[in-house]
């Protein structure tokens, strides 16, 4: 399965984003935690990180305990990823589909994949690459924004460029049974689910974020295969 043109137009737009683009809003108050408390990586573990933006999840890692990939489609967001992580040895990076996974099978110990699936149009497909490459007894923790959220937003996003002109990156609404089925069709094991919601604290950093008040923010899963 090669580059579809909508993984095309996503690429773009992120590469447009990259130079502006915040990690740092208050969903990360709520996956990176569940990461740190699932991933269980281990000493030289070989750990994937598929969807890798800008890096967030790879800085929750420290130097040289492990080998790590980030893949993106983005080749802004790479670039971004390698600035902010200072060139780390322990790491390299592969511009991809999370759809079609260039490595061969059983390659990675542990996999993360943050805030990526509502950009998939087959969570099927993306479970399946996701295990197929994960090692027998190997754990992922996936984030996904929720799909409530996604009622009261949204599924797309619209992002002004450095070129000040408006960029449109298409999304999917994918419902929480949806997702868990495309799970157990791939052959993993759900471990640990949570569905946080946004809290009054969230809102008092963004209080543009007031309509998503008590609303579920992402589906957090933290997966075995």
């Amino acid at each position: 399965m090669g580059t579809s043109d909508e993984e095309r137009a996503t690429a773009s737009g992120y590469d447009e984003w990259a130079p502006s683009y915040d990690d740092r809003d208050p969903s990360t108050w709520l996956d990176e935690p569940f990461l740190l408390e699932h991933l269980k990586p281990f000493s030289n573990c070989r750990v994937l990180d598929m969807g890798c933006g800008t890096g967030r999840y790879l800085r929750t890692l420290p130097p040289s305990a492990y080998r790590i990939t980030g893949v993106d489609l983005s080749k802004n967001m790479l670039s971004r990823a390698r600035q902010t992580l200072g060139n780390r040895k322990d790491i390299s990076y592969v511009q991809a589909s999370v759809t079609c996974l260039p490595f061969h099978p059983r390659s990675f110990d542990r996999i993360m994949s943050g805030l990526v699936i509502d950009h998939v149009g087959s969570v099927e497909q993306f479970f399946r690459q996701l295990s197929n490459v994960l090692v027998a007894g190997g754990r992922a923790v996936v984030a996904a924004v929720h799909p409530d959220i996604q009622r009261i937003t949204g599924s797309h996003i619209e992002i002004q460029s450095t070129q000040k002109r408006f960029v449109q990156i298409q999304g999917h609404i994918h419902e929480v049974h949806h997702l868990l089925a495309a799970v157990h069709a791939a052959g993993l094991t759900v471990a640990v689910t949570d569905e946080p919601a946004v809290t009054s604290a969230m809102v008092e950093y963004r209080p543009d974020w007031n309509k998503k008040l008590g609303s579920r923010a992402l589906l957090l899963l933290a997966l075995v295969k």
